[in-house]
């Protein structure tokens, strides 16, 4: 049984900080229902729009503050996606969207983190290669490969070249 929560890299599965201790991990996962009026003044649902999931991790950082405050910030600054292990999943990839933290005069050896993540969803664009022979209309067969044509040189002020 999973009892730690874990921060990993995803590339190498390895745990990215051995001196974290979290405190609290809050895990949002929420849709929402897209409502519109009808006719006769009733709302009515027929989508929903999927949020990403949020998580919120408060820490305390110990041992070597400086140099695990470093690697959390380049975490922050570079945009690296991370996995997050709780008790009861696996969420992979998060950002880390948002790094707080709490220096308390009583605490000399440890400082309070807040990091928040939320899902990264990367969109893969999605390409269709025409063919002459595919389209319906033979006069449309011109712009199928319209993205390849070249420019031409322009003309100063209306006057044609020769």
């Amino acid at each position: 049984m999973i009892t730690e929560v874990r921060i990993f890299d995803l590339e190498s599965f390895a745990t990215l900080f051995d001196s974290v201790n979290p405190t609290k991990v809050s895990i949002t996962d929420s849709h929402q229902a897209i409502k519109f009026a009808v006719e006769n003044g009733e709302n009515r649902s027929d989508h929903v729009i999927i949020n990403p999931i949020n998580i919120g991790i408060d820490l305390l950082l110990t041992g070597d503050i400086a140099n695990s405050y470093s690697i959390i910030k380049q975490l922050y600054d570079e945009h690296t996606l991370v996995g997050i292990q709780t008790r009861v999943r696996t969420y992979q990839p998060m950002l880390l969207e948002s790094l707080a933290h709490d220096e308390d005069p009583r605490k000399v050896n440890a400082i309070e983190l807040k990091l928040k993540f939320i899902e990264w969803k990367t969109i893969e664009p999605e390409y269709n290669k025409k063919s002459s022979k595919s389209t319906k209309k033979p006069k449309q067969t011109s712009t199928v490969n319209r993205g390849n044509v070249k420019s031409t040189k322009a003309t100063h002020a209306g006057k044609k070249e020769k």
